[in-house]
């Protein structure tokens, strides 16, 4: 993980207006505007509980919160009492504390990755180097949020999708974006709604022998596509019988941990850590159900990024840090985020 030059904290939980804490200055980022600026002596992150203290040169005592109501700023000098505090944005979210899980603060850091990754009402997989929704990850963030019982903070973008392929990578229609895009609208629709149908009928036109055929990522991976489209289809009760999984290998099938029915359990490579591309080593640890060491658990903001990818412009998020720019880190990260938090929250049910 590319650590920043200064620590930070990026509020503004789903589709709340988001800002910045950087420097001793709260700034919103889609404005840019200095919202608020402190002589700071010291501060204090509390990345869990999604706050930060402000001790000021002048004997001040500020703080900056976040909870399921809004965003607040409040003078904090005389202890509890609240005092000039100001609401910077307002809606009601979800937030658990998941302190019947094993890792509860790490995973209420990973929620908070999550849903400070809308741009407006679009899931994005980070608000700074990418400028629009990719669907595999709003598909895993969709998985988390419903957990949390935020999905509906999908609902406004899922139902203003008019593409079948979100074309991130380079213009290519994915297959595997056709599972994912019908996986998000089946929080929200049924079976008979017109981009439900249309995406059905890709589907039979890009089939061979009831497999999805078509490049993700830029490579071969028409199983992993072909059960993302089966899992939607079984939620919207659509018929899968023209679906068929054969006994070959996909090296993203083994991410594919929502159904571990369909593919075989251990393969002949190794599951190396990724630094650049995290997300699939957590995908495959959860779909063995395999433990990870504690030194990827540690507590720290952000928890979740990616690195170098192909499609991010790095130089956009040089006002959060040089250093992401420089070394083309976008963190937080939404898919990232969201299956460390499926694991997570996995790891403790299972052993309910």
């Amino acid at each position: 993980m590319i650590k920043p030059e200064n620590q930070f904290f990026i509020f503004g939980l789903g589709h709340r207006e988001k800002h910045l804490y950087k420097d001793g200055a709260l700034i919103n980022i889609r404005t840019n505007e200095t919202v608020y600026k402190w002589n700071v002596e010291r501060e204090k992150f509390l990345f869990d509980r999604y706050m930060v203290v402000i001790w000021t040169k002048e004997k001040n005592i500020f703080l900056i919160e976040e909870n399921e109501h809004g965003l607040y700023v409040s003078d904090i000098t005389n202890g509890e009492e609240r005092k000039d505090s100001a609401c910077l944005a307002e809606s009601e979210i979800n937030l658990p504390d998941f302190e019947e899980y094993e890792y509860p603060a790490q995973m209420r850091i990973l929620h908070q990755e999550i849903l400070t990754s809308f741009i407006g009402t679009e899931p994005v997989p980070n608000i700074y180097v990418y400028d629009k929704a990719w669907y595999r990850d709003g598909a895993m963030m969709a998985l988390a949020l419903e957990k949390t019982g935020n999905i509906d903070l999908l609902k406004p973008w899922a139902l203003s999708v008019t593409d079948l392929y979100d074309r991130n990578n380079k213009g290519n229609e994915e297959p595997d974006n056709l599972g994912q895009l019908a996986f998000v609208l089946s929080f929200f629709v049924d079976k008979n709604h017109p981009m439900v149908v249309k995406i059905v009928d890709e589907a039979k036109r890009i089939m061979k022998n009831g497999l999805l055929t078509g490049m993700t990522d830029y490579n071969h991976h028409e199983i992993y596509s072909t059960l993302w489209l089966k899992l939607a289809l079984n939620r919207l009760d659509i018929d899968t019988s023209f679906i068929k999984i054969p006994e070959e290998f996909d090296s993203y099938a083994r991410m594919f941990w929502m159904d571990r029915s369909e593919v075989e359990r251990k393969t002949l490579y190794e599951n190396k850590y990724d630094e650049w591309y995290p997300y699939l080593w957590w995908a495959v640890k959860h779909f063995e159900n395999e433990e990870v060491d504690e030194k990827y658990l540690e507590i720290k903001y952000p928890m979740s990024w990616e690195i170098k990818a192909s499609e991010a412009r790095y130089e956009k998020i040089a006002p959060l840090s040089e250093e992401y720019a420089k070394n083309k880190c976008g963190a937080p990260h939404s898919w990232h985020a969201s299956e460390m938090f499926m694991y997570l929250a996995d790891r403790t049910d299972r052993r309910k």
